[in-house]
């Protein structure tokens, strides 16, 4: 008895394919590096000269105030 893939059987065809999918999936971190995928960058303001773009926006400061008073200057 010698096994061999059942080639005529559509079952094997639809499982091969989810198998092939599952392993693309699972993989598409390790190509980013590898293949230069996703190396162009999304720019958070087209506008930004000097690569500002890639900076995280500042944290906006407020005064602390108790009762409508500065409590440090």
């Amino acid at each position: 008895m010698i096994a061999s893939i059942p080639l005529d059987d559509w079952q094997f065809w639809v499982v091969s394919a989810c198998a092939a999918l599952a392993v693309l999936f699972l993989t598409r971190p390790l190509w980013k590096p590898l293949v230069g995928l996703g190396t162009r960058k999304q720019a958070n303001c087209p506008g930004c000269p000097n690569g500002d773009a890639d900076k995280p926006p500042r944290p906006k400061h407020v005064d602390l105030t108790i009762g409508g008073k500065r409590v440090r200057n």
